[in-house]
């Protein structure tokens, strides 16, 4: 039954789109949000980008997909948020908010009598996020990171719940999906609240890709499509990857302030034993050697060279035993503009010769 819908004082009714600002409550925070509450009943669907500012080809996608979707696409509800940080995004800041230095992927469930970051993952847990029948969120490598394409699915929920956001990130074109046991994060806190979610992660080290830009897209409409919002949804993209799962991850990081040499890059196949990098000092004394703890696949590296204490210095993840390798992933950094952008630009003076 269509019905209207309600999120952060807004009231949107049936067979409506609203793009708007979100006031963040006793901050002086907003949000851009678009919301879709379409012409035939379904599920609704919560896609978030940009909680980390700087992690920028899911905030475009995201802004892309608000501009192009109408009512009579939608299936239910869908919201997006685009982006979530706002203030960090014209800061160009990575990982953490610049009004507090915290990180707001870490301080979920929030909490709305503390600063403000902690006071967004409330509003956001509370306005929007246990509103949602399904959760997206749109990362990439940040600033400082490069990675290949994954994503990760939530596993300490409940069965039901696991079960629903791994056939979620089945959809995905992407080679590798993560069971997380973690339960920090926007997406592991929803499926702690019963809302079956997944974190997407494509692109990185500040770029805004085309080719990510889109692949992004086609990520979220074909899960769109497979939890009936977007049940008309098809446009022929054959996907490169078949996902697969991995539960054996290894974090890697720095345990003082150095200079970072690393060995290899994202995508690539690591050894058991494999020199990873290594850090120094500011007169080239070597700290730490970094070696692999088994074989496996570097999911994501930071080729930043200065680290600081606590800082991520790279990811590798576990094979499973009957992993058949796939097409390669190729990234090559184009810029264009989406073809619907294209047709409405005013078409350019042919120039005057002198």
């Amino acid at each position: 039954m269509l019905h209207t819908v309600c999120f952060a004082n807004h009231h949107i009714e049936p067979c409506t789109k609203l793009r708007t600002y979100v006031d963040v409550p006793h901050t002086l925070n907003i949000i851009p949000v678009t919301f879709i509450n379409g012409k035939y009943d379904g599920p609704t669907v919560l896609v978030t980008s940009g909680v980390h500012g700087s992690e920028y080809p899911g905030i475009a996608a995201s802004i892309e997909l608000g501009r192009e979707l109408t009512p009579e696409d939608i299936h239910g509800c869908l919201i997006i948020m685009h982006p979530v940080n706002v203030s960090a995004f014209w800061a160009r800041m990575a990982e953490i908010c610049p009004e507090d230095g915290l990180n707001l992927n870490r301080v979920f469930p929030g909490n709305a009598s503390l600063s403000r970051t902690y006071k967004l993952a409330d509003f956001m847990l509370r306005e929007f996020i246990l509103k949602a029948d399904y959760y997206l969120d749109l990362h990439s490598g940040d600033l400082q990171e490069d990675l290949h394409p994954y994503a990760y699915f939530p596993g300490n929920s409940t069965e039901e719940v696991n079960n629903k956001s791994r056939e979620m990130a089945r959809q995905l074109n992407v080679e590798y999906l993560v069971r997380s046991t973690a339960t920090t994060g926007a997406y592991n806190c929803a499926a702690l609240h019963g809302v079956p979610s997944i974190l997407i992660e494509r692109g990185g080290t500040g770029f805004c890709c085309r080719e990510d830009i889109d692949e992004y897209k086609d990520d979220v409409m074909h899960v769109l499509k497979h939890v009936g919002m977007t049940p008309d949804y098809d446009h022929g993209h054959v996907h490169t990857f078949t996902p697969q799962e991995l539960t054996k991850i290894e974090y890697l990081e720095a345990t003082q302030p150095a200079c970072w040499y690393h060995a290899k890059h994202s995508g690539e196949m690591v050894e058991k034993g494999e020199l990873l990098g290594y850090t120094t000092d500011f007169f080239g004394e070597k700290q730490e050697e970094f070696h692999a703890k088994f074989s496996g696949v570097m999911l994501y590296m930071t080729p930043a060279f200065s680290i600081t204490a606590g800082r991520t210095l790279c990811a590798y993840a576990e094979l499973p035993e009957d992993y058949v390798p796939q097409a390669p992933h190729t990234h090559v950094h184009t810029h264009a503009l989406p073809e619907k952008v294209q047709k409405e630009l005013p078409a350019k003076r042919p120039s005057k010769k002198k």
